[in-house]
């Protein structure tokens, strides 16, 4: 059986995987879906929720509404799972940014940090479904393993948005498994919302980094 997957991993589902749609009416779009080829995402779940088999998501692309579908399957029907795509493997996928000013801002925002890709341009690059637009935000997960490193990483990400006129956002990924908004994580809160794969909660600050006061 697969390990438990974190959030926002991809996940591949057997062929005759038992799953079930949160609205039965969907299940027809996840079938095709499916049929394609297309994976699911890893979601949050409540931390009081009795179902003990993972939570999925499917986002449809704005021609669909941008509906987010979801799902739950046990882990033993997954047949594969990966990482998000990196910020470099997004970039070289063909077309994928239709505005030409995206690339030069991409190319700057990868060579700040190596960074995982989930959202719309994650979705595009996947699929080839039309998910990106001139005004899109880009959504990234980012690893940090000490406050240095993210007070360094916000501070470019800040500085990367003043000179594209662009937004980012996304995650740091902590060391124990949880992940806080980088925005939130540049303000100045004693305590940050801090999301794990069973639910979330406020922490405080100064204890994001400290291995003994994170849960695994």
């Amino acid at each position: 059986m697969p390990e438990q997957p974190a959030r926002h991993t991809l996940v591949w589902l057997a062929p005759q995987a038992g799953w079930r749609a949160d609205v039965p009416a969907r299940e027809p779009r996840l079938l095709a879906w499916f049929a394609q080829g297309a994976p699911a995402v890893v979601a949050r779940r409540a931390a009081d929720d009795p179902d003990p088999r993972l939570r999925l998501g499917v986002p449809l692309p704005p021609a669909e509404g941008k509906q987010r579908l979801a799902l739950r399957v046990a882990r033993q029907d997954i047949a594969r799972q990966l990482a998000p795509p990196t910020l470099g493997a997004v970039i070289a996928t063909p077309g994928l940014a239709h505005d030409p000013a995206w690339r030069p801002a991409l190319q700057a925002l990868d060579a700040i940090a190596p960074a995982r890709v989930f959202g719309a341009f994650a979705w595009q690059s996947l699929t080839g479904l039309a998910y990106v637009h001139a005004g899109s935000d880009i959504d990234l997960l980012w690893r940090v393993h000490s406050p240095e490193v993210a007070d360094r990483l916000v501070t470019r990400l800040q500085a990367w948005e003043a000179h594209f006129s662009r937004r980012v956002d996304g995650e740091l990924l902590l060391a124990g498994g949880g992940a806080v908004s980088w925005r939130e994580y540049a303000g100045s809160t004693r305590q940050v919302l801090v999301k794990r794969i069973d639910g979330a909660a406020l922490e405080p600050r100064e204890r994001l980094f400290d291995a003994t006061g994170i849960p695994a």
